[in-house]
């Protein structure tokens, strides 16, 4: 039998989701004794211990099933189990009632109203109520924004906020990058950069539309999901497909020196759903620390962000092609670029490491008073 502190569980490949492996990461350099349950598709330098997880692949059910199965009759024990997301709950909380534990809860999404789900009613409602089902038997709850914590405190009626802990990567400085490299680009071709899951709503579509008016731009995508083959016919069909680049995904230790090789980065979240339009997503802080300026959505928390922080220029929410290309000629050069790059050295106060600190003494204050 294996026993931890702490026990993150995530339906995940941990090699590409940084928010497990980064909290994990801090936990254990605080003296933690701790344990990730979740897949590992490539090999990662970690500073925790691993319960690797087969993912059977297929569909989200069966997937799901499995990763609960393997909680359900895992050994391991732990004083805190964190289910990393809505699909790790059932299993997490089936570990922290054996282990007698204190169970934290990750949610990283509004998963009541997530934008993949959109017109898929059976789907949506069974991830909901399985939710608040679990919710009975969670103790602490952990957003990624600040206005997704108003809205889950109201919407479950919570006697306290949850706690906020932002999509941020640890800080870094910019690096040499491999990713003209790959995408056979000399360095004064225009590229943009799209990283991420590769989902309908995150502003792919819209931006082949916007290169048309834009000859000389690329993209780049690094990242691959369930709209790959439909975004490649539809890139196809828009006649830019000779200027779209598919990478693929690459693993997270990777993903910082691919991202410093692009000029912009996408991050055009598509209001479709409560989700989407309350977004702050990971890519956002990604492109901060390589240095990049971002073209973004005028959603709630992303103009919040960019007001505080001018790392990028906004789009109106209905992203017509022509405003997207010319808010992306305007941060290709000049002052607005410069203006962008330099305000990304604010990334420094948003590292991970200076976000961490709150969730890491929630957690470190429940050891206690065990």
């Amino acid at each position: 039998m294996q026993h931890c502190d702490v026990l993150l569980v995530a339906l995940a490949d941990i090699t590409r989701d940084a928010r497990t492996a980064n909290l994990a990461d801090a936990l254990a350099k605080r003296g933690l004794s701790v344990l990730v349950l979740g897949g590992f598709s490539d090999r990662l330098d970690t500073t925790f211990e691993k319960i690797v997880w087969k993912d059977p692949g297929g569909r989200a059910l069966r997937r799901w099933w499995s990763l609960t199965r393997m909680c359900s009759t895992s050994t391991v024990s732990a004083k805190i189990v964190i289910a990393m997301d809505v699909f790790a709950l059932a299993g997490s909380a089936v570990i922290a009632g054996r282990s007698r534990a204190r169970l934290f809860y990750d949610m990283r999404e509004l998963n009541f109203a997530l934008g993949p789900l959109q017109g898929r009613g059976v789907k949506q409602t069974i991830i909901t109520r399985h939710e608040e089902r679990q919710l009975r038997t969670v103790d602490t709850i952990i957003v990624s924004g600040e206005l997704d914590a108003e809205l889950v405190r109201d919407r479950f009626r919570l006697a306290s906020r949850p706690l906020v802990l932002l999509n941020t990567p640890p800080y870094k400085d910019a690096v040499p990058s491999p990713l003209r490299q790959r995408c056979s680009l000399s360095e004064n071709v225009p590229l943009v950069l799209y990283q991420g899951v590769v989902h309908h709503g995150r502003g792919i579509a819209p931006f082949f539309e916007a290169m048309k008016l834009m000859p000389d731009v690329h993209l780049a995508v690094l990242g691959d999901g369930p709209a790959l083959t439909e975004l490649q016919s539809w890139a196809r069909q828009m006649g830019v497909s000779d200027r779209v680049h598919w990478l693929g995904s690459v693993p997270y230790n990777e993903l910082h020196s691919y991202t410093c090789g692009a000029d912009l980065g996408l991050c055009l979240i598509e209001p479709l759903s409560l989700s989407y339009e309350y977004a702050l997503p990971n890519k956002l802080f990604e492109y901060m620390n390589a240095r990049i300026p971002s073209i973004v959505t005028d959603l709630p928390a992303m103009r919040q962000h960019i007001e505080k922080y001018p790392v990028g220029g906004l789009v109106q929410r209905v992203l017509s092609p022509e405003e997207i290309a010319h808010v992306t000629q305007t941060l290709l050069s000049g002052d607005a670029r410069r203006a962008c790059i330099n305000a990304c050295e604010s990334i420094r106060e948003l590292s991970h490491e200076h976000q961490v600190h709150v969730v890491c003494a929630a957690i470190e204050h429940t050891l206690q008073a065990r």
